[in-house]
């Protein structure tokens, strides 16, 4: 048995993500280096939380659905705080949120029908690209705060990873609508589950 339940670490990742974007909008070198510890912090404790949970055989049902759920709150959260001080457009964050409110819709269709969708290789790789490019993100945000003539060259560096998450979330999601196609149309000419 863990000394400490790995739920109980994926809740106390939940408030470090907006204190990580109010720490983001104070700005200046205090602010953005809290913001990119903070940032840190949440990869971290996403990590120790997994594995605790399966070292010490702590995986429960809830976990294995809050553990998705406080990884898109933060990384939700951090892509919102990029876009409000200037360094993602807002269509960006739109995909995002768009493809994550899909597929926790598609897992609620598939629930109602006794259907697991399990994790696809298109997530997963999401996944590692939004934590790391959101690493990337904080750490430019940090080099320009603390080195602000070598924003030309570093100040395209957080929109870009921005870019490149877009465009892996953006995969991902029309992956998981295709995969799930046959239970959709099911679904919508409300045919029993096979």
């Amino acid at each position: 048995m863990s000394p400490i339940h790995p739920n109980l670490i994926t809740a106390m990742r939940l408030p470090l993500a907006p204190l990580a974007v109010v720490a983001l909008t104070w700005g200046g070198v205090g602010g953005t280096l809290l913001a990119a510890v903070l940032s840190l912090l949440l990869e971290l404790t996403d990590l120790a939380d997994g594995y605790i949970a399966r070292r010490y055989g702590q995986v429960s049902d809830f976990g294995k659905l809050f553990d998705p759920f406080a990884d898109a709150f933060c990384r939700f959260t951090l892509f919102l705080g990029i876009q409000a001080i200037g360094h993602a457009d807002l269509w960006m964050i739109l995909i995002i949120f768009y493809r994550d409110s899909s597929i926790a819709f598609l897992r609620s269709i598939a629930a109602t029908r006794g259907v697991v969708i399990a994790a696809r290789s298109s997530g997963k790789i999401k996944a590692i690209v939004q934590g790391v490019g959101t690493q990337v993100c904080y750490l430019a945000l940090l080099g320009i705060a603390l080195w602000p003539d070598a924003t030309p060259w570093l100040g395209g560096v957080p929109w870009i990873s921005m870019l490149i998450i877009t465009v892996v979330t953006a995969w991902s999601w029309v992956d998981y609508l295709a995969s799930c196609r046959s239970m959709l149309v099911d679904v919508w000419n409300d045919r029993p589950a096979a």
